[in-house]
């Protein structure tokens, strides 16, 4: 078998044209370069270089052999330098569980900063939990804090909750006057969910309402920056966070059909496995994302 540094070596020789110079590029001693020369002839049973006073000349053979190794050498190199990068500095890898609303407005211009190897799993809730206690995924965000599994929650923040319907619903006057009656007409409107679960409208109802929504959804979307564009063009009503749906209220894209004093929110959580709390990407993650929250509101 050739050996590489032996390739390495002619390959070297062949550019510099000259065993002084290629034992200084390789920082080797000029014996040690020749012997490396003459152990490669001798496998290959050519001769790869004519001798003079001042320079080598590559033969025939010599010529052909470069061209056939040059780029594999170069290749290897590359792995040789990577690799080497790697080891001097460690870069953790996670993979994370959101809904696409939470990546598209709290990740997508953060992420890309953090020296992690990332993988982003969509999903329902649901479907995100249940890949997390599988071990499909280290790390999930979301609203919903849990007894069914094994799992430790760190509090993000706090979302409020908008009740909103499109921009060309008009309000029965007789509702205005009454809260009972806007309470059965607007139960009777068409209606976008997030999930079946209605776990959003039903903390909105019961916060300011006190009472229990009769709303049977004909739509259900699994993203509310979806559920927000449709009512721009169609006409229903919706709960969301209220900071997805900021831009389009500003707009006049869409509206809020009624004004509360009373501010609803819910809580996000990242969850991770009980025996997964020490691993270094989880607390990296966590804190990265934290110091950049805290970048944006100073910047704010």
């Amino acid at each position: 078998m050739i050996n590489l540094e032996w390739l390495r070596t002619f390959s070297v020789i062949y550019e510099c044209n000259n065993i002084t110079e290629a034992s200084k590029k390789l920082n080797m001693t000029q014996p040690g370069v020749s012997k490396h020369l003459s152990a490669l002839e001798s496998h290959i049973g050519k001769k790869l270089f004519e001798r003079t006073t001042r320079k080598l000349a590559p033969t025939e053979y010599g010529n052909f052999l470069y061209t056939q190794i040059n780029n594999p050498l170069q290749e290897l190199e590359k792995v040789e330098y990577y690799s080497g990068q790697r080891a001097k500095k460690e870069r953790y890898a996670i993979t994370i569980g959101c809904t696409t609303d939470f990546f598209k407005k709290e990740l997508i211009n953060k992420i890309y900063s953090f020296d992690m190897y990332i993988v982003t799993h969509f999903g329902t809730e649901k479907d995100l939990i249940e890949a997390l206690e599988m071990d499909k995924i280290q790390l999930v965000v979301g609203i919903k804090k849990y007894d069914v599994y094994d799992h430790q929650f760190i509090y993000v923040k706090n979302e409020t909750l908008e009740l909103i319907c499109s921009e060309d619903i008009e309000i029965p006057k007789n509702t205005e006057r009454s809260e009972e009656e806007f309470i059965k007409w607007i139960q009777k409107q068409t209606w976008f969910t997030y999930d079946n679960n209605q776990n959003d409208i039903k903390k909105f109802w019961d916060t300011r309402f006190n009472t229990n929504p009769r709303i049977v959804p004909r739509y259900i979307l699994p993203s509310y920056l979806d559920i927000i564009e449709t009512l721009k063009n169609n006409s229903g009503f919706s709960i969301v966070p209220k900071h997805l749906c900021e831009e389009g209220l500003n707009k006049n894209l869409i509206k809020t059909p009624i004004k509360s004093s009373k501010k609803i929110e819910q809580k996000l959580f990242y969850s991770f496995k009980l025996k997964n709390s020490n691993l270094k990407e989880i607390r990296l993650f966590i804190e990265k994302m934290k110091k950049t929250n805290a970048n944006n509101v100073y910047k704010k």
